[in-house]
């Protein structure tokens, strides 16, 4: 069996309009690069960071395990591919790669520690029987349903059919001219509300919320970001890398520019089964008061609930949970703190001497 005709494919939408992903690369000498799947499994432990691509199969021609390194070599540069090893090796893992063939539905995952080596660590013989593997790794199989895109490829079709979605992507690493990742990079699009007025925290803090018609009647359901910002928050701990935002928008030449100290996460309790989700909910709508009107009354409402943050211990991540009375000085008290943070209006074409300055290392 012979693997051949490697190519890039991708689920994620196109990004052509981000100019502050473009400043960055045209104003620095760091190097800015995505990784396609970042598997988080359970308990809250990042365990695999992959790449892929689709190949032909030639099932009369030889394995050449020299044939498909320089493959992939060629597909992500030499540089490139170190690079996002370098990115893997932060997290204490090898950079996994897998190929994949949709006539015949096989699937190859590879591991990287270097570009002078790589090793098949596992086959599939089906695009199912991948997706039960991403099950297995995460901890769980998704319920919900997922939005179709015609022009999504077929891997990922299949995935989202069977549940077993193909991992979230992580946007942007930075790295230095040495090949060595500097910084995660998180983008926001300000578009509904604009970039001046944009607050993380805002979201975070369930500040929005609507009603929605169910078979029981109607339910209030809190719009939040806790979900994503735990991912991000894993990705930070574990790596030891800063977590940078960029806020931008289309239609302005405003931005912010943040990097994240440490998430603090409202402790749903959720190991207790008793009156979970009521209790969940309950809270969510204690922040989303709070975030209205962040009163005496209200904030201390949430300094007498809990809250927990992530530590790293033996190279495990580990959930570090905080009592009453939760305190914005011991930063326990849920919410996104900011180690710097720039707000700059009318000015974009600062955004990559300003992050220069921030970790050029001079």
């Amino acid at each position: 069996m012979q693997l051949l005709n490697f190519r890039k494919e991708t689920s994620e939408r196109s990004d052509a309009d981000n100019w502050a992903k473009i400043l960055l690369k045209t104003d620095t000498s760091f190097f800015y690069e995505g990784i396609e799947g970042c598997n988080q499994n359970a308990e809250n432990q990042t365990t695999h960071l992959f790449e892929r691509a689709q190949v032909d199969i030639n099932f009369d021609g030889e394995k050449n395990k020299e044939n498909v390194l320089a493959s992939i070599i060629s597909l992500e540069s030499e540089d490139g591919l170190q690079r996002k090893i370098n990115f893997a090796n932060a997290f204490g893992l090898p950079l996994s790669y897998v190929l994949h063939n949709d006539e015949s539905g096989y699937v190859f995952v590879l591991e990287f520690r270097d570009t002078a080596d790589v090793e098949i660590v596992r086959a599939f013989g089906s695009y199912q029987a991948f997706g039960q593997y991403l099950a297995q790794i995460k901890g769980w199989k998704s319920t919900k349903k997922f939005r179709e895109y015609d022009d999504l490829p077929l891997i990922d079709k299949v995935l989202r059919r069977c549940g077993t979605p193909w991992p979230t992507n992580i946007d942007c690493f930075c790295s230095d001219s040495e090949g060595n990742p500097i910084a995660i990079i998180e983008y926001q699009n300000a578009k509904a509300i604009g970039v001046l007025q944009h607050s993380n925290n805002d979201y975070f803090l369930c500040k929005q919320k609507s009603t929605i018609n169910t078979e029981r009647g109607s339910k209030v359901v809190y719009h939040d970001d806790i979900r994503r910002w735990t991912s991000q928050e894993i990705l930070r701990v574990q790596s030891g890398l800063p977590l940078v935002v960029i806020t931008w928008s289309q239609k302005e030449p405003n931005f912010q520019l943040k990097e994240v100290e440490k998430i603090t996460f409202p402790d749903f309790e959720m190991e207790n089964q008793v009156g979970r989700w009521k209790r969940m909910s309950q809270y969510k709508e204690d922040l989303h008061r709070f975030s209205l009107d962040p009163t005496g009354t209200d904030f201390q409402v949430i300094c007498n609930r809990r809250s927990l943050s992530f530590a790293k211990e033996a190279n495990m991540i580990k959930e570090k949970k905080h009592k009453a009375p939760l305190t914005l000085r011991d930063k326990t008290f849920p919410h996104i703190y900011w180690k710097r943070k720039a707000i700059v209006s009318d000015s974009k074409d600062s955004l990559g001497s300003l992050f220069l300055r921030w970790y050029s290392g001079d």
